[in-house]
């Protein structure tokens, strides 16, 4: 038998012996570690959303209660005031849901998927602004109104401003701790959706029935609070 047959028996034979050794205990500072540790609570799919969807609701319910109601209130066809309402409701709804709502499998939304929702969301509220306008003896327009389409534009885009600035702050407040991919896309989204809620408040209240109007002061308050929604969230989670 060579020296080398010996020394590896001797080998296996103390790996065999260690092996059957007893497992040292853990120290008692390991204990204590394992003994503090606290579950970590899981991000809710629908939490975000939740929360800002009702931050959002502050403005128009504001809007709403504290401003008179239109003139022609009472004259509108009312499959047109709620077909109008639904048309706006959802346009907020569905850009805020694709924003700060993830697919079934994944853990953050999906930025490119809630810019394209947003950008059929404004789409859509441009048609209806344009084909969909509705008009009564009792409406005013800019004329009666006695107010320029500029500043008529001005005054309503404020209100949509104030909206949009609400809901992106609950956005931003929701998603800071998940540092998004595609920042300025979910900035979009939240945006054109607190946009369209203000825009929904002024679908009852706003005295003028004038398309322009509408396309401008509204409307286009809307893409330009989704500009400036992309704006900050870029230089939030992208810069």
């Amino acid at each position: 038998m060579s020296t080398q047959d010996s020394e590896g028996r001797g080998v296996d034979e103390l790996l065999r012996t260690a092996g059957e050794l007893p497992a040292p205990p853990p120290s008692p500072e390991l204990l204590r570690k394992v003994g503090e540790r606290r579950a970590v609570r899981t991000r809710s799919r629908l939490g975000g959303f939740v929360v800002a969807g009702l931050a959002g609701l502050v403005w128009p319910i504001v809007i709403l209660t504290q401003s008179p109601m239109r003139p022609d209130l009472g004259a509108l066809p009312r499959s047109w005031l709620f077909g109008g309402a639904l048309v706006w409701g959802l346009s907020a709804l569905a850009a805020l849901a694709f924003a700060l709502v993830p697919a079934r499998g994944d853990v953050l939304p999906s930025g490119p998927r809630a810019a394209r929702i947003a950008l059929a969301s404004m789409l859509a509220l441009l048609l209806f602004a344009l084909l969909g306008t509705a008009s009564v003896p009792e409406s005013l327009g800019l004329a009666q109104a006695h107010v320029t389409l500029l500043a008529s534009s001005l005054k309503c885009g404020l209100y949509v401003f104030l909206g949009a600035a609400v809901t992106l702050a609950t956005g931003a407040l929701v998603l800071r701790r998940v540092l998004p991919t595609g920042g300025r896309r979910l900035g979009v989204a939240i945006g054109a959706a607190g946009g369209a809620a203000g825009g929904f408040a002024l679908h009852f209240v706003c005295p003028l029935s004038v398309s322009a109007h509408v396309v401008f002061g509204h409307v286009g308050a809307v893409v330009l609070a989704a500009i400036a929604g992309a704006t900050l969230f870029w230089a939030l989670y992208d810069r």
